[in-house]
């Protein structure tokens, strides 16, 4: 917490933010606010810096896709770990904990001081009010990723002026929620129309939209439980659907072989953070497809560690036909370097479940000229389509009197790519939607099933499971699993062996909880 006021006291702007097609600005370090937002320049300088956010390590660089969305689809596969945020057995001192906590907290204050400075800034007013909007759309994000994790926190709305500014207690999560839906409605009227730019790295309408219908459907579930937010989640999802511009790509390996290639198809992939290769030593890279991706030692492929292995029941969850399963869980590894072939399971091998990885992202794609150990320049998607079809159909389904037959042909949309019947020349083309007639609770229990095979290591899958009131009861139903397991992978079930109820929120960082004498720590601490 010091550490982010001290740098929000210097006015630092961080100009190489991971929107590597938004700006490319020169760095300018240690500007005092009252010196800066002049112009046009400054004010998307200081909005780079917003974003920048969004790349780090401890967000979607890395930390919330991995570590922090360990669920019932994968295990955290480096053996030697007993103690780990993604084992959910950490001590509230955890740095990657405070990495997190802090890091949205400073996008928070960037955007901030942007928003109180910006009407000093000479120039053109449409412009300037797609900034604020922005900046409005990203507070309220970064709100929405820390109430996830951490339930309710302090609600900062003005940028910090001292360092005594430190003692703020946890607001309510209505007031919280509030607040995070007039942000996001407020900036859903200035943002920039999908299709304005080359690139998914800016918010637009389409992303705003998306993502109101996931703060909506999070309001609906636990722990708020308020059931009148179904009709707004559907409203917005709705008004995706209904802008007619965007559509669910024909194949669904190329959405992620996209991220990996630079290419934007922001009729399917809507909202992504950018990582890029700059040259030298000067990159913003993150870590999509090295840590995760299929293991490999082959430089030639792209280095991957591959430490997020599957589970058995992740497997078994799709059926015969579903192209999905064989994407984001391996059905090959990579030869020895410098060869790049393939090696395919096959005949006994194919019941070899735990040694496969999370491989939605493969480094065999990426386009870079160089590929480094440790990092990619692969992109990570915030908000894909076909999350939005899943978001209405969901919400449909649980709103009061019968579900609307868009509600059944949206989850067959999503369906029927997942089983290759959007390629051209693809027969038989409903021969994979879900049965007629299936009752709320069982079409419930199909959205939850295609939300994990469809958005699969995505950062979603623990915070689905908290909403819906079954993470505890999901994970521990892995344990059952247990015995499928040969001894080399029985450490993979540390994870369920170590959940309790207290962790469907993470800890108060040890930090903030000395610094602010007014913070509270969450239940089981």
């Amino acid at each position: 917490m010091k550490k982010i006021l001290i740098n929000s006291l210097l006015g630092t702007m961080l100009l190489f933010g991971s929107c590597d097609k938004f700006l490319k600005e020169n760095p300018t370090d240690f500007v005092a606010p009252s010196n800066y937002y002049r112009n046009e320049k400054e004010v998307l300088s200081a909005l780079s810096g917003v974003y920048d956010v969004l790349g780090k390590s401890a967000t979607y660089g890395r930390y919330l896709f991995f570590e922090m969305d360990m669920s019932d689809q994968g295990f955290f596969a480096l053996s030697s770990n007993t103690q780990d945020i993604a084992l959910y057995n950490y001590d509230i001192g955890d740095t990657k904990l405070l990495n997190t906590w802090s890091t949205l907290y400073d996008g928070i204050n960037r955007a901030n001081m942007l928003l109180e400075n910006i009407d000093k800034a000479d120039m053109p007013a449409a412009t300037k009010e797609v900034c604020r909007g922005e900046a409005l759309f990203l507070r309220a994000y970064y709100y929405f990723v820390l109430t996830s994790n951490w339930g309710s926190v302090p609600l900062r709305l003005q940028s910090t002026k001292t360092p005594s500014e430190v003692d703020m207690a946890p607001a309510p999560l209505t007031d919280i929620y509030k607040q995070i839906v007039s942000d996001m409605e407020t900036a859903s009227e200035k943002v920039a129309a999908i299709g304005t730019y080359t690139h998914a790295g800016r918010i637009t309408k389409s992303a705003v939209w998306g993502v109101l219908a996931r703060v909506n459907l999070k309001m609906a579930g636990a722990p708020l439980k308020d059931a009148s937010r179904f009709a707004e989640a559907k409203r917005w999802a709705g008004m995706v659907i209904d802008l007619g511009y965007h559509r669910l790509n024909a194949d669904y390996s190329q959405v992620f072989k996209n991220h990996a290639q630079k290419v934007y198809d922001v009729k399917e992939s809507i909202w992504e953070v950018e990582f890029s290769y700059i040259s030298g030593s000067q990159y913003e890279e993150g870590s999509v497809g090295s840590i995760n991706g299929i293991g490999t030692a082959n430089t030639a492929i792209g280095y991957s560690y591959g430490a997020q292995k599957i589970m058995k029941s992740y497997y078994d969850l799709f059926q015969t036909g579903d192209e999905r399963r064989d994407w984001n869980i391996n059905d090959y590894y990579y030869e020895n370097s410098p060869s790049t072939g393939k090696i395919f399971y096959t005949g006994s091998a194919a019941a070899i479940y735990y040694n496969r990885c999370a491989a939605k992202w493969r480094r065999e794609f990426e386009n870079s000229p160089v590929k480094s150990t440790n990092t990619s320049i692969i992109n990570f998607p915030l908000l894909r389509y076909a999350d939005v079809l899943l978001m209405y159909a969901e919400a449909d389904n649980a709103m009061p009197g019968n579900r609307s037959s868009q509600a059944d042909e949206y989850i067959n949309q999503v369906r029927r790519r997942g089983y290759g019947k959007l390629k051209p020349g693809a027969t038989n083309i409903n021969a994979a939607d879900l049965p007629a007639g299936l009752d709320e609770v069982e079409f419930q229990q199909a959205v939850q099933d295609e939300r994990s095979k469809e958005l699969g290591f995505e950062g979603i899958r623990r915070h689905d499971l908290v909403r819906w009131g079954i993470f505890t009861q999901t994970m521990k139903g892995l344990l059952a699993y247990k015995s499928s397991a040969n001894a080399s992978y029985q450490y993979g079930f540390r994870t369920a062996e170590n959940i309790t109820d207290r962790d469907t929120v993470y800890a108060i960082p040890r930090d903030e909880m000395t610094v602010n004498k007014l913070m509270k720590q969450n239940p089981g601490w």
